[in-house]
């Protein structure tokens, strides 16, 4: 009877022996993090990378040895002396990543750490919150339509999702200026005991601007200087450590170069994903070259198939001059131009060239 049972007996003991491994790394980690002194979580839909260094370098200032982590196409550290590394990622992304992370950091002694939020979907983001970060200060850059298949299809709907970030008594910034939105992130901030401060971008200066080396948006610096006055952080001192920071890898700058006498300026717009965003860029962009003919490429994707339609619409609504396509779905971005045919170059698909070499 006991030799029949003796496998099933070996297997509940190696069983209840991996749960108390389990349980007990747990508790350390547990034990680790809480010697973090100030504990950054950053989430929302645009900005998260650029607010993520722009926080770090201002924690930085503040006296804190601080680490971060940008999550994207590649993982990099944001180091305590303002140089950044890349992360080893062996396969697809992972929430566990964060884990591994974190653990790095605790072998350096890290005082403060600043981590972007790496889930899109929101009930991972809110295990990032409560089990691993338990930050002290949350950050919503903002909200904006994307991802609804994981957040919702409605403004108030991700509002909601990405409040799942927002820690337990603690502090949550936004730039977000909607006011039904803000309601929302207000009203979930105080079921959790937590404090919202509505960064402000009207308060960023045309001077605070003018060290950065590419298109900086006055949303993400006004969060970092709310960063700045919770840290006692004085504000030119807050500006010159963002400065200092890296320019994130998609971040927005405008290159002007000549092609058969014709000046053409180029703004790299391929990793905004949302309507308002590209609103407002297109709206920046257009006021500073007002003479200039409006051409945008459109680089349509197979599996994004709402974007295509968003981004025809917004192309057609934005009056372009000329709308290129690359890549999938030339038939749905005919059907919207059906009116206006002449304002359409296809490039993607159906194009004989669209296996051509480059060429000068």
């Amino acid at each position: 009877m006991f030799k029949e049972a003796l496998p099933f007996l070996l297997t509940l003991a190696s069983l209840v022996v991996y749960i108390l491994y389990l349980l007990v790394s747990y508790w350390q980690f547990r034990q680790k993090r809480d010697q973090i002194l100030y504990r950054v979580h950053v989430n929302g839909i645009r900005g998260k990378s650029t607010v993520t260094r722009y926080v770090a370098a201002v924690v930085r200032a503040a006296g804190y040895k601080t680490f971060g982590k940008i999550t994207g196409s590649t993982t990099h550290i944001l180091h305590p002396n303002g140089k950044e590394s890349v992360w080893p990622r062996k396969g697809y992304a992972n929430v566990n990543e964060q884990v591994a992370v974190m653990r790095y950091f605790f072998r350096q002694q890290v005082e403060a750490v600043v981590m972007e939020c790496m889930a899109i979907n929101p009930v991972y983001a809110e295990w990032l919150e409560k089990k691993l970060m338990r930050s002290h200060l949350s950050i919503i850059t903002n909200v904006r339509y994307d991802h609804p298949e994981y957040l919702g299809e409605t403004l108030e709907e991700i509002a909601h999702s990405l409040a799942v970030t927002i820690p337990e008594n603690g502090i949550v910034i936004t730039a977000e200026s909607n006011p039904i939105l803000l309601d929302i992130l207000n009203r979930e901030a105080k079921q959790r005991g937590a404090k919202l401060i509505a960064a402000n971008a009207s308060e960023v200066m045309a001077e605070d601007l003018k060290g950065f080396s590419a298109v900086t948006i006055e949303d993400n610096v006004a969060i970092a200087l709310e960063v700045g006055k919770l840290l006692g952080v004085p504000r030119k001192r807050a500006v010159q450590a963002m400065w200092q920071t890296l320019n994130d890898e998609s971040a927005l700058k405008l290159e002007s170069f000549n092609w058969r006498d014709t000046g053409i300026v180029w703004a790299n717009l391929f990793a905004v994903n949302d309507r308002e965003s590209f609103n407002l860029l297109c709206d920046r962009i257009f006021k500073q070259y007002p003479d200039h003919a409006k051409v945008v490429l459109l680089n349509n994707r197979s599996d994004r198939l709402p974007r295509v339609a968003l981004f025809a619409n917004l192309a057609k609504s934005l009056s372009f001059d000329r709308v290129v396509t690359i890549g999938s779905c030339e038939a749905e971005v005919q059907k919207l131009f059906a009116s206006e045919p002449e304002r359409l170059v296809l490039l993607g698909d159906s194009t004989p060239f669209k296996d051509a070499p480059g060429t000068t």
